[in-house]
This record gives structure tokens, C-alpha cells and sequence, in this order.
């Protein structure tokens, strides 16, 4: 009798495999070191990070250890929902299921619409005691077919949105949707999601690892899922596996090829980077070497910045320019600011330059606020301009304030004045709302003057979760309850719309935001119109 399983025991064998020995896919996502930024709490990032240092280092028994400490210090930070999977992932690893269970069970309970659903669904799924591992390996393969790349979550105060940029206290972010970038869905297995901010680029996830399959019979889908668990139980070894996949010559399709890239990019470190950039400067197909590109900037290897700058300004292919971009918003570097800046002013396209300042917008900290600040100053493309401006607009920085209200001040041109109007809108505070009042009161060119009414009414200034309310041509910001809430405005209001100088068309609109108020002195006013 043979010694050899036959070919359906094997499948069943390593699908079983794949299913005991996969962390969930929430593993293989990384998370960059600035979404933990969320928390404006610094003490509990603090916390965070070094119990995610842990999880990298595998030192299961230290992160549970920490994130139980997190969890249980700081019950109301933003990222906390990661935190419950972080623990949970970390007791599953240390056999602790009944544990690792309940941890799970808090989490969907407490969120269940959080983003670390579908990860804890499948960790679940892989307990002992739980259904069909077999359908857990394909939950898991599934997952990872999905991934979400190099994004993390962004909870708006208006609609929630899946994906989003990195998260950071010097960054605002807005309800206001823009388009998406185009390309590079088609040809590298990447969709642009809509994304919500002003100057946020679209953003992406890896629909699937090569390029899609729908067929559960297709040999490539199988012999993926035998990478990643080769991965998993010796990462040396698939690090070799998929390097052979790579290589010139190899007989591998597009697809198995994708997955290769993928792990690597994920799993491989520093090390796999002259393996990744080698497809991404050789591979004879297109879809290949973009995606080869946009895996480069999850390595987050200061070699590949270059590179990544030669393909964007370089490339007459516009899917590989778009692929560098997406790379480099990945990549957290500060000299990939440097270089997004460099696009920005010397893109071979105002819509890639566009891209590039949008992305620079969304990252945290003052470089990316210098790097704002050139590109304004150096180019008087007003396009380019205003992207600008809405990146300014995007951040909390004072000095990003400041540059709003000098353009909104001074400009020559009257749609950089608007633009950077609106601007301080969406930034809000206090220092906003007085200077849009004093800005009204000294304007004359009544187009301006309008723009200023509009900002004050559906402004975030002191807002509670506020909706944009609409009808007609009245358009009022309104607080969760449904009323405009600033004194300051309401007063402005009710001046506007006494004033017989002005405009009928603007004191009508006054009177129609007034309308979202229930304040007395508003009802008192409009008695006193009706008499």
C-alpha cells in the first residue's frame, strides 16, 4: 500500500493548517506607528505602541499584559476597539480561548460597527470549539484578499467612512467628500474607496492579492493559501518561496505572482526590498510593476524613496506615476514629504500634482505644513492653489490658520479668497468665527460678502455633531438637536436680515438659517418682522 495521502486528504490537511496556524488577518495588516495618534490622550498612545511593539516582537504574554493595562486605564480613548483585538489576538496565541472569546464578544458587543469586525469574526471563527475550520481558512484567505493597506480608521463626526488616512491631532478632517483618484484599480488589484476630508486623496485596499478569482477550484487560490501558511510557520522559508516566485522566468501566474508581493511587502521587512523594487524596475507587466510599486511604501526603507520619485516624475505610464504616489502617502518617512513635495511643484499633470498635495495634507505633524506652505508660495496655478488651501484647511496648525486668513484678507485672485473662506469654515473655533465677522464688516465686494455669510452658517464653529441641513438655497449648520447654536452668528444673522441695504437675496437666506434656531431672541425678531 502507498504511503502517499491521497490528494483530497492533503487539501483538507492544509486547509486545516492554514486555519490553526493563520493569526487573523488583522495580523497582517500593518498599522502605522500615526494612527495611533488618535488619542489625544499621550500617555495612552504611549501605552499602545509599545503594547503593538510587543505584538511585532511576538511576546505574547507582555502585550496581553498591556493592552489589558490600556483597556482597562483608558476605557474612553478613540482607538480602544483595537485595543480589545490586540488582546484578544494575543490570548489566542497563548492558548487562552475562553479568554480570547470573551475579549472577542466585548468587542462586538461595545462596537458593532467598528472596523475590526470582520478581523474578530474570523480570529473567532479560528477557536477551538467554533465552525468549521475549514470555513475559518477561507474567512482567513478571504480577509486577506480584502486587506485594507496601510490606512487606518477615521470616525467622523457626520457619516462614517471605512478607510481613511493616518489620524492626528494636527489634522481636521471634514465632511465634505472629494473625488477619488482615478487608475490603478484595473491593473494593480487596487479600488479607490471615497474617502471624507478635505484634501484626502481616494484611497485604497487590495481587492485581491493577484488580481481576483472567483473560482474556489482555482489551483493559484490554493497554492496562495500554502504560502501564508508557509509564512506563518517559517518565515524564512516563505520568504525564499515567494522570492522564487518572483524571479525571471518563473512559470507563476500574474496572481500567485501579486501574493508574493504582498506577503513579502507585509511579512518581509527591509530585507525583501531589492526583491520588490527589482520586479518593480524589470517585470515585463504593467499591473505587476505597479503593484510591485505600491507595495514599496509598506516597507517604509528610506531606499525606495528615491526610486519611487524617479517612477512618479519619470514614468510615461500613468498607472505606475499613480502607483508611486500611493507608495510614497504610505510610506511615513519625512523625506517622502520631501519628494511629494517635489511632485507637487514638478508633476508632469495638475492632477497628479493634485494627488500629491492632497496626500502631503493628510499626513501629521509641521513638515507637511512647510511643505504646504512652499508649494502655496512657489506656484500661482490657481488650481494648485487651491488644493493648497484645502490642505491648510485640513490642519490645526496655527500657522496653517494664519495663511487662511491672510489669503482670505489679501489675495488678488477672488476664487483664493473664497476657497480660503471656506477653509475657515471647516477649521472652526473662535478665533475663526471673529475674524470672519470683522472680515464681513470690511468687505465690499458683495460676492465675498456672501461667501462670508455662507462660511458663518455652515461653519463647525461650537458644534455638537452637527448635520448639514438643506433646502432650497438655505443651507443652515445646525447642533445634533437641529438648531444653530453660535450667539454671534444669530446676531450677525438677525442684523443681515434688518438691514434694507443689503441684498434681498442674502437677507432672505439670513432669515432661512435663522430659521434653524429656536433662540428667543430669534423668535422675538421674527415676530417683529411679521408686525
Amino acid at each position: 500500500m502507498s504511503n502517499q495521502l491521497p490528494r483530497s486528504i492533503l487539501i483538507i490537511s492544509l486547509i486545516l493548517l492554514a486555519a490553526v496556524a493563520f493569526p487573523a488577518a488583522g495580523q497582517q495588516r500593518r498599522i502605522p506607528s500615526n494612527s495611533l495618534t488618535q488619542s489625544s490622550n499621550d500617555a495612552a498612545t504611549a501605552v499602545f505602541r509599545a503594547a503593538r511593539d510587543l505584538i511585532t516582537d511576538g511576546e505574547w504574554a507582555r502585550a496581553q499584559e498591556k493592552f489589558r493595562d490600556y483597556v482597562n486605564s483608558y476605557p474612553n480613548e478613540k482607538n480602544l476597539d483595537a485595543a480589545l483585538y490586540w488582546l484578544a489576538y494575543s490570548q489566542q496565541k497563548l492558548s487562552r480561548y475562553d479568554e480570547c472569546r470573551t475579549t472577542l464578544m466585548r468587542l462586538l458587543e461595545k462596537y458593532p460597527s467598528t472596523n475590526w469586525r470582520d478581523d474578530a469574526r474570523v480570529l473567532l471563527a479560528q477557536l477551538p470549539g467554533s465552525v468549521n475550520a475549514a470555513v475559518a481558512a477561507q474567512a482567513v484567505a478571504a480577509q486577506a484578499d480584502a486587506e485594507l493597506v496601510g490606512t487606518t480608521r477615521l470616525a467622523t463626526p457626520v457619516a462614517p467612512v471605512a478607510i481613511a488616512r493616518p489620524v492626528d491631532d494636527s489634522i481636521i478632517y471634514s465632511a465634505a467628500p472629494i473625488a477619488t483618484v482615478p487608475g490603478v484599480a484595473s491593473n494593480i488589484g487596487i479600488t479607490p474607496m471615497p474617502a471624507q476630508g478635505i484634501g484626502v486623496p481616494g484611497l485604497y485596499y487590495v481587492d485581491s492579492i493577484g488580481g481576483g478569482s472567483d473560482n474556489d477550484d482555482d489551483p493559484c487560490e490554493f497554492k496562495i493559501v500554502v504560502l501564508q501558511a508557509l509564512f506563518q510557520t517559517d518565515l524564512q522559508r516563505g520568504i525564499v518561496a515567494a522570492t522564487d516566485w518572483l524571479k525571471q522566468g518563473s512559470t507563476q501566474t500574474v496572481r500567485c505572482k501579486g501574493a508574493a508581493l504582498a506577503l513579502l511587502g507585509r511579512n518581509g521587512g527591509k530585507a525583501v526590498t531589492p526583491v520588490i523594487l527589482g520586479v518593480a524596475r524589470n517585470e515585463p507587466d504593467v499591473k505587476l510593476r505597479a503593484r510591485a510599486i505600491s507595495v514599496l511604501g509598506a516597507t517604509n526603507d528610506d531606499t525606495v524613496i528615491d526610486p519611487l520619485r524617479e517612477f512618479a516624475l519619470n514614468s510615461t505610464d500613468n498607472e505606475i506615476v499613480e502607483a508611486s504616489l500611493y507608495a510614497l502617502s504610505r510610506h511615513t518617512g519625512d523625506r517622502a514629504v520631501a519628494v511629494l513635495g517635489d511632485i507637487a511643484v514638478s508633476g508632469k499633470s495638475v492632477s497628479q500634482r493634485k494627488m500629491a498635495i492632497a496626500s502631503i495634507a493628510s499626513r501629521p505633524g509641521e513638515p507637511a505644513v512647510d511643505s504646504l506652505l512652499r508649494i502655496y508660495d512657489a506656484d500661482q496655478n490657481v488650481e494648485i492653489r487651491k488644493t493648497v488651501i484645502a490642505g491648510f484647511a485640513n490642519r490645526k496648525s496655527e500657522r496653517a490658520g494664519n495663511k487662511l486668513f491672510d489669503i482670505a484678507r489679501s489675495a488678488d485672485n477672488i476664487e483664493l479668497r473664497k476657497a480660503a473662506i471656506g477653509g475657515i469654515s471647516r477649521r472652526g473655533g473662535d478665533k475663526s468665527v471673529e475674524f470672519l465677522l470683522s472680515l464681513y464688516d470690511s468687505e465690499k465686494n458683495e460676492e465675498l460678502k456672501d461667501q462670508i455669510i455662507n462660511a458663518l452658517a455652515t461653519g463647525s464653529f461650537a458644534l455638537n455633531s452637527a448635520v448639514a441641513a438643506v433646502s432650497g438655497q438655505r443651507v443652515g449648520y445646525v447642533t445634533r438637536d437641529g438648531h444653530l447654536n453660535d450667539q454671534r452668528v444669530i446676531q450677525k444673522m438677525i442684523e443681515i436680515a434688518r438691514n434694507q441695504q443689503a441684498p434681498m437675496e442674502r437677507r432672505r437666506r439670513a432669515i432661512g438659517w435663522l430659521s434653524r434656531s429656536k433662540d428667543p431672541s430669534v423668535i422675538k425678531f421674527l415676530e417683529e418682522l411679521l408686525r
